[in-house]
């Protein structure tokens, strides 16, 4: 059986994100409008320079503090967690696991962010879910 790639589960509209300038209600409100709860953040002159991400998390704190005016900037994650789309899943799952993380920015070869996978992606994919526990198995087996 083939191992099972981070571009199998990657999703067709492809990287939702935002520039470090918007503020965080802009966030919650690309959020809102998408039905997503992660956003990365890249260079405005650059869209293909990762910079960040902000998670809804993220934005709940910021509105708690009173800060949805503030911009993402200064409230993003900037210490962020890739996998390449051709990694194996088991990878993915290894990195959340190990991170104690919901979501990794999919990156292509070039390091240029192209989706998100997101533990709700994993579950969601029951029949994917038991082809990598076999292969994991596999992995394990003498």
């Amino acid at each position: 059986m083939p191992h099972m790639k981070v571009r199998d589960l990657l999703k067709g509209y492809g990287l939702v994100s935002i520039t470090p300038d918007k503020t965080i209600k802009d966030a919650a409100k690309v959020m809102i409008s998408k039905g997503i709860g992660f956003l990365v953040v890249v260079d405005s002159s650059d869209p293909g320079k990762l910079l960040g991400v902000l998670s809804e998390r993220d934005v709940l704190r910021a509105v708690a503090s009173n800060k949805e005016n503030s911009k993402i900037e200064e409230l993003m994650i900037k210490d962020v967690v890739t996998i390449k789309d051709t990694d194996v899943l088991y990878r993915a799952v290894k990195l959340m696991k190990e991170r104690n993380i919901r979501h990794l920015v999919i990156v292509n070869e070039a390091g240029v962010p192209i989706g998100v996978l997101s533990i709700r992606d994993l579950t969601y994919e029951e029949g994917d879910l038991k082809a990598l526990a076999e292969e994991i198995e596999s992995e394990f087996s003498p």
